[in-house]
C-alpha cells in the first residue's frame, strides 16, 4: 500500500503524464446499416464523444446534421429511398 501512495504522489509531481494518457488509441465505429433506422443517434454520439463542433451553416433537417464530412464532422448519415419491383425500401 505504501509504495502505491507514493507512486501516485510522485507522479502527481511529475511534468510527465501517467503512460496510460501519452498515445492515444485510435479506433472506429462499425455501424449495422441494416438495423439502423435513421435516428442519426451515432452521429451526434461521434461529435460529444470526440468533442467535435460542426461550424453553424446551412441547417440540413436539423441542427445536428451536417450536409457532409469536415475536419469537423467525422459520421454522416443519409436517408435513401430505392425503389424495387414497385415498393419503396
Amino acid at each position: 500500500m505504501a509504495l502505491q501512495s507514493l507512486d501516485i504522489t510522485r507522479r502527481s509531481a511529475s511534468p510527465t503524464s501517467p503512460p496510460q494518457a501519452r498515445h492515444t488509441l485510435e479506433v472506429s465505429k462499425l455501424i449495422d446499416v441494416s438495423a439502423c433506422i435513421g435516428c442519426k443517434a451515432c452521429q451526434v454520439a461521434c461529435s460529444e464523444w470526440n468533442d467535435l463542433r460542426d461550424e453553424v451553416g446551412h441547417n440540413v433537417g436539423v441542427y445536428d446534421n451536417p450536409a457532409d464530412l469536415t475536419a469537423q464532422s467525422w459520421t454522416v448519415m443519409r436517408y435513401a429511398e430505392v425503389e424495387e419491383n414497385g415498393k419503396l425500401e
